[in-house]
C-alpha cells in the first residue's frame, strides 16, 4: 500500500492500528521497549501502521519507532564522478559502498542540486535529503550555513574531513594532515635541506589551512618553508625557487606536484637531484620518471567505513544523547617517503 507523502500524524497511525492516540505516543517514545504496559502485539500493530502509512516517511518518527528506512545518503559539494575528481573521491565512495553493504543499508546519492560556482547547496529546493535516515557529506569546501542547519535540526550526518566552517559542533571523520606534514618537513630537514617552497592553490578549506599551519610551524626550524599561492600559470616558478634558494618543493596535491615537475624539468633543473619534490597529499599511483612520489598514503577506505559507522551510531542514538558520542575523529595516515625527496645535492 502506498500512503500519501508528507508527515503522517499520530491520529492517522492510531486509526490504522486500531488503538488510541495515547498508545501510539507511548510506542513512539518507548525506544527500548522497556514500558511493560504496552503488549508486544499492540507495539507491533503500531509499527505496522507506521510502515503502512509512510511511503515517504518522516525520518524522525520512523527512527523513534525503530523503523528507519535503511537508506543512507551521500552528498558531494563538488562533482565527484569526473575523471579529475575520481582520484580523490573514488576510494572514498568505494569504502562507503562496502561499509553500507556491511550495515545492510542502501545508498542514496544526492545529485539533484546543481553545481553553482563550483559547489552544490545541500538545502537546494531539489534536494531530497529527508528520504535518507542520515547523510555522509563529501567535499573540500562545505557550506557553513548548511552544516549549522543540520546540527540545529538534529539531522544525523557525518562530514568527511575536519570542519571549521561553523562554530556548531559538526560530526566528522578526517585525516590529521598537520601531523603528516610535520613528519615530511622534518624528514626533508634530516636530509640536509634548509629552504623549501610550498606551492598551493590558496583554497579556503580546513585541510588547506591545516597544511599551511604546519608549514608555518617550520618557521625558525632547520628547514624554512616559504608558502607560494599559484594559479594556472606556473612559468614563474623556476625564478621563485631560485630566489628562495630552495632545494625542496612541497605541493598541495600530487597533480599540482606533477605540473610543477613538468615546468621545472622544462627549465632544465635536475629533479630530484637539484630540487626534491613532495606532495602534502595522497601519492598512490603518481610517479616522476618512474620514481614513486614522496607524500602521504591516506586510509581513505577506513575513513569511509568509520564515517558510516559513526553515522549509524548517530541514527540509533537519541539526539539528546549525542553528547556521549565521540563525533569528531582524526585518523592517522602514513608518510610515503618515496624516491623524489632525496638528500640535498643528491645525484639523480
Amino acid at each position: 500500500m502506498t500512503g500519501k507523502p508528507g508527515k503522517v500524524t499520530q491520529r492517522e497511525i492510531a486509526r490504522i492500528a486500531g488503538v488510541s492516540q495515547t498508545t501510539v505516543s507511548m510506542v513512539l517514545n518507548d525506544r527500548d521497549g522497556s514500558n511493560i504496559r504496552i503488549p508486544d502485539a499492540t507495539r507491533e500493530r503500531v509499527r505496522r501502521a507506521i510502515e503502512q502509512s509512510t511511503y515517504v516517511a518522516d525520518p524522525a518518527a520512523r527512527r523513534l519507532a525503530g523503523l528507519d528506512n535503511k537508506i543512507l545518503g551521500v552528498f558531494t559539494y563538488e562533482s565527484a564522478l569526473t575523471p579529475e575528481s575520481m582520484d580523490f573521491y573514488g576510494p572514498l565512495l568505494n569504502g562507503i559502498e562496502r561499509a553500507a553493504e556491511g550495515l545492510g543499508c542502501d545508498l542514496l546519492f544526492f545529485t539533484s542540486s546543481p553545481v553553482e560556482e563550483g559547489r552544490r547547496r545541500l538545502f537546494h529546493r531539489n534536494t531530497r535529503l529527508r528520504l535518507a535516515d542520515g547523510c555522509v557529506l563529501l567535499g573540500q569546501q562545505m557550506d557553513g550555513d548548511d552544516l549549522e542547519r543540520l546540527v540545529t535540526e538534529q539531522f544525523p550526518f557525518v562530514a568527511v574531513g575536519r570542519r571549521d566552517e561553523t562554530d556548531a559542533h559538526v560530526p566528522y571523520v578526517g585525516i590529521d594532515y598537520g601531523a603528516l606534514t610535520d613528519v615530511l618537513v622534518a624528514r626533508a630537514a634530516e636530509l640536509g635541506h634548509e629552504r623549501a617552497v610550498y606551492v598551493h592553490r590558496d583554497r579556503d578549506s580546513p585541510t588547506a589551512r591545516d597544511r599551511l599551519a604546519a608549514v608555518a610551524r617550520a618557521e625558525g626550524g632547520p628547514l624554512h618553508v616559504t608558502p607560494a599561492a599559484v594559479g594556472d600559470d606556473l612559468s614563474g616558478l623556476p625564478g621563485l625557487i631560485a630566489g628562495a634558494a630552495a632545494t625542496v618543493v612541497f605541493a598541495e596535491d600530487a597533480f599540482l606536484l606533477e605540473d610543477v615537475a613538468l615546468v621545472l624539468g622544462e627549465a632544465g633543473l635536475d629533479l630530484p637531484g637539484a630540487v626534491s619534490l613532495a606532495a602534502l597529499a595522497e601519492v598512490r599511483g603518481h610517479r616522476l620518471n618512474e620514481r614513486p612520489l614522496s607524500g602521504f598514503h591516506l586510509p581513505r577506505q577506513q575513513i569511509a567505513a568509520e564515517a558510516l559507522a559513526l553515522l549509524q551510531q548517530l541514527i540509533s542514538t537519541p539526539p539528546e544523547e549525542h553528547g556521549t558520542v565521540a563525533t569528531q575523529r582524526l585518523l592517522q595516515g602514513e608518510v610515503a617517503f618515496g624516491d623524489t625527496l632525496v638528500a640535498r645535492g643528491g645525484a639523480r
